[in-house]
């Protein structure tokens, strides 16, 4: 065999594999691994992960040897595993996104390269709910209510009804914007939620509603004891007992004295 058939031959065993790159989607502030899809029975003896054109290390495994802080924008954020490959980026940011290689070799030289297209988004965040309009009538609650979210493209539900004697009606205004109308008797709170949802991401905002029918209580009367009542009573009887006696007594003098008028009917009462 020639020598050059023999170097095609070595060539062909520890040829390079590159694979094609996988999307990746990571939300800031969590974490995204990155899985190197090595052959489980690979001993692995060389680990590079590298980020822009001018292949820069970010973490790798020579020699055994495990270098995890090779970059600053990195630092402290990555973990290597040297079974595996699988790199952890912990706490990702949006300037985390970019095309991620890394390169695997094996005890016999046989190398694999993989790369990963990762894309960080904003965490999305919890909906809000608007209580639009609430009544009182007749004993039942009625409430409208309407939820929306800040990120344009979160898909944005009201949670079932179920279990509760509730009859609600549920729409939306637009896409983002889901309105809830409901009606059920008073005195009674419903508990709902808002379900938001982008990508693997789900957020839920609860809300409690409920009317409470107002008491209205009689306006309180001014009250007196019975000993003042009886007291003024017997004191207003004497008067007129007593009046009606003194008329009685001076009728013949009343009489004469109506003649010159009335003054000296009164001033008669008191000195005839």
């Amino acid at each position: 065999m020639t020598s050059w058939r023999i170097a095609v031959i070595i060539f062909t065993v520890s040829i390079q594999q590159v694979w094609g790159g996988d999307e990746i989607t990571g939300y800031a502030g969590q974490s995204v691994v990155l899985k190197s899809g090595v052959d489980t029975s690979w001993n692995l003896a060389k680990v590079e992960w590298s980020i822009l054109k001018n292949t820069t290390y970010i973490a790798t495994l020579r020699d055994g040897v495990l270098a995890e802080n090779r970059f600053w924008r990195y630092k402290g954020r990555l973990e290597l595993n040297n079974k595996t490959g699988d790199l952890t980026i912990k706490n990702v940011r949006i300037d985390d996104s970019m095309i991620y290689t890394v390169t695997l070799v094996n005890k016999s030289e046989t190398r694999e390269e993989k790369k990963f297209d990762l894309t960080v988004k904003e965490q999305l965040k919890k909906p809000n709910i608007l209580q639009v309009f609430s009544s009182l009538k007749k004993g039942q609650c009625h409430f409208l209510l309407m939820c929306n979210a800040s990120d344009e493209n979160a898909k944005l539900s009201w949670t079932p009804l179920s279990g509760l004697d509730v009859y609600y009606i549920s729409g939306y205004t637009d896409i983002t914007k889901p309105i809830l109308w409901m009606e059920f008797s008073g005195n009674r709170n419903v508990t709902l939620n808002c379900i938001a949802s982008s990508g693997q991401q789900t957020e839920s905002k609860q809300i409690t509603v409920g009317c409470v029918e107002e008491i209205i209580m009689p306006e309180p009367h001014r009250s007196c004891s019975c000993a003042s009542m009886v007291f003024w009573g017997i004191l207003c009887t004497a008067a007129v007992i007593i009046l009606c006696g003194l008329l009685y007594a001076k009728k013949d003098k009343l009489k004469a004295a109506w003649v010159d008028g009335p003054l000296h009917v009164f001033q008669c009462l008191f000195k005839c």
